[in-house]
């Protein structure tokens, strides 16, 4: 009497590890859709890359002073990166927003008088 059971066992399971399978990549699919990038105050609510480039090159100009700057990068939890030698300087920011990997980068040289020669900015995300 056991062996007509089984097949009928076999195939319930197998149709709960399918629904098991159909759970997990839905659940994966939903948590990477939710990806949100992150960024520091001074790149949000700008649309795209450019847009940021051009509200760095625009509020940071050359010959403005790199205190400022400095501030500003500080204030809002970049790490900054120096190579005082050769006046050139970095700024990262990559928060733990997970699965979503963002991050947002400034650059800029230096004259000796401490005023912005160079300013670069970049903003990337995985999404």
């Amino acid at each position: 009497m056991l062996f007509p059971i089984l097949p009928a066992f076999h195939n319930a399971a197998r149709a709960h590890r399918a629904g098991s399978a159909v759970v997990a990549v839905l659940a994966v699919a939903a948590w990477l859709s939710a990806c949100a990038p992150s960024y520091p105050p001074v790149a949000e609510s700008v649309r795209g890359d450019a847009a940021f480039k051009a509200r760095i090159a625009n509020g940071f100009p050359p010959g403005s002073p790199a205190a400022r700057l400095r501030a500003m990068l500080a204030a809002e939890g970049f790490r900054l990166i120096e190579d005082p030698a050769a006046r050139r300087f970095s700024a990262l920011e990559r928060p733990a927003n997970l699965p979503c990997f963002s991050s947002t980068r400034i650059d800029w040289t230096e004259d000796a008088r401490g005023r912005i020669v160079l300013i670069q900015a970049a903003r990337q995300s995985c999404s």
